[in-house]
């Protein structure tokens, strides 16, 4: 019996059934219609950035974090997200120097859910 249990907890741990995932992040000039504008890994100093999160299996009112990472610096973003099977929500920066940058997603208990690294020259 408890080998039955371990099993179908794994089950559900690989399914995430327990928890909010984010399926994409998808980065580029803007978003519309809840769509990203011109989608790209690669943009130049005086880009507006904007990446876009698509979030699965959400089962209370919370939140998650855009951080954006340079260097040893960051910028957190804190966007609401609702109870919904699927809840798309993004952000946008202005990237003012050129590197390699990562967009970074954090829930309400600090936990990494996904990241995304794009350059800008």
């Amino acid at each position: 019996m408890k080998i039955f249990m371990v099993i179908i907890f794994s089950v559900f741990i690989s399914a995430d059934v327990f928890g909010m995932n984010i399926k994409s992040i998808q980065c580029g000039s803007g978003v519309k219609n809840r769509q990203v504008v011109k989608r790209s890994a690669i943009f130049k100093v005086g880009d507006t950035v904007c990446c876009l999160s698509d979030v699965r299996n959400i089962k209370k009112n919370t939140y998650i974090i855009h951080r954006w990472v340079f260097d040893s610096g960051h910028l957190d973003i804190k966007l609401k997200v609702k109870p919904y099977a699927r809840f798309r929500t993004w952000s946008c920066k202005k990237i003012r120097s050129a590197g390699v940058w990562k967009l970074e997603i954090i829930d309400s208990s600090n936990k990494l859910l996904k990241e995304k690294i794009f350059v800008v020259k």
